[in-house]
């Protein structure tokens, strides 16, 4: 992560109204990163800190020399546990797990339908089980986002089915009507708590 890469986050996070932007700190030696959670009050002036006091690869300059201190993570998001989420991977295996698993059958569901040709063709299937793997895996998710996929697994192995038997426009479908089933559930969350 660079410099500009936490301004991005800082501009993003103000035009979308976050409510908190966390930054992971890790210092050489130390066994656990330090999570900071700044309110949006605080905004500005932890910006112009950060700018002024870390260099462009996010590393302490005051600390040059002594001890590597860096950013090494920054989150945005609406409580706590979004930013938890995000810099502490804290539900890791809670969502990450369901859905690779799910890919994995997937996989194997394929396969049994359609056994490879020869070798090549299982390496072109294995690059491209992974590259769903890691589009799907590597996406940061809030712990409402989080907390969706794995009560909706099924769902999406249903999709993921679709897309290793190799329908493009199935498998679309599929995402934008899970996709619009998570809007509904979160706006519905959302209206709960404000109540």
């Amino acid at each position: 992560m660079k410099k500009s890469g936490l301004k991005a986050l800082f501009i993003n996070a103000k035009a979308n109204d976050a409510k908190y932007i966390g930054v992971r700190i890790e210092a050489a030696g130390s066994r656990k990163p330090e999570i900071i959670i700044n309110p949006r009050e605080n905004f500005d002036a932890i910006f112009k800190y950060y700018m002024e006091a870390y260099d462009d690869d996010l590393i302490l300059v005051s600390a040059k020399g002594k001890k590597d201190i860096r950013i090494t993570g920054v989150a945005q998001g609406g409580c706590f546990e979004d930013i938890e989420v995000q810099l502490m991977d804290v539900i890791g295996t809670g969502w990450k797990q369901p859905i690779s698993d799910a890919i994995e059958r997937a996989y194997e569901n394929m396969i049994a339908e359609t056994p490879f040709v020869d070798e090549e063709e299982r390496e072109k299937c294995e690059v491209i089980k992974e590259a769903i793997k890691g589009t799907f895996i590597n996406e940061s998710r809030t712990a409402a986002e989080a907390r969706f996929i794995v009560s909706h697994i099924n769902e999406y192995e249903k999709i993921f089915n679709i897309c290793m038997s190799g329908s493009d426009k199935d498998f679309k479908k599929g995402l934008i009507e899970l996709q619009r089933m998570q809007n509904e559930e979160l706006l519905r969350e959302e209206r709960e708590s404000v109540e």
